[in-house]
């Protein structure tokens, strides 16, 4: 019995070890790609009014959680107002802080002169846990700070 026990407890303690992930020194481009195309088809969706769901497969259970549908359609109406149509973007720079990716675009919109920014952070396993629009893009990295609602 005590070396069923002991048996059990050394496959507990193995399933529990966490695998370690290796944080990439630079990032492959077809995963810029697939951020910058995410990113488009979620911003243009504002345009179109097809918003695309987001799901797990491709995303953290925390941004599926928080970009739900009522809350696209509220920051669509503003980016509309505000910005007009997405016309293009340009990656112009890729960061690793932590374990988080962050991919920084450079946006084109229709009504405004200026380019705004768009972000978008992935895990380490690349599910995307966060895409923001910045209204104007600045060359020095600045974090990302979401106000604080009361």
């Amino acid at each position: 019995m005590k070396k069923f026990s002991f048996f059990i407890l050394v496959l507990f303690i193995l399933s529990c070890s966490s695998t370690t992930t290796v944080i990439p020194e630079r990032l492959d481009p077809i995963h810029i790609e697939n951020a910058k195309q995410f990113a488009f088809s979620q911003f243009n969706s504002c345009a179109t009014g097809n918003y695309i769901p987001i799901t797990t497969k491709v995303a953290t259970p925390g941004l599926v959680r928080n970009l739900v549908l009522e809350e696209m359609k509220l920051s669509c109406t503003k980016i509309n107002k505000d910005y007009g149509k997405l016309l293009s973007l340009k990656i112009d720079q890729t960061r690793i802080y932590k374990k988080t990716l962050i991919y920084r675009f450079k946006a084109t919109y229709s009504k405004i002169e200026h380019t705004p920014e768009i972000r978008v952070y992935s895990t380490l396993e690349h599910k995307y846990s966060g895409l923001i629009i910045k209204p104007e893009y600045l060359e020095k990295y600045t974090p990302f700070k979401p106000e604080t609602k009361i």
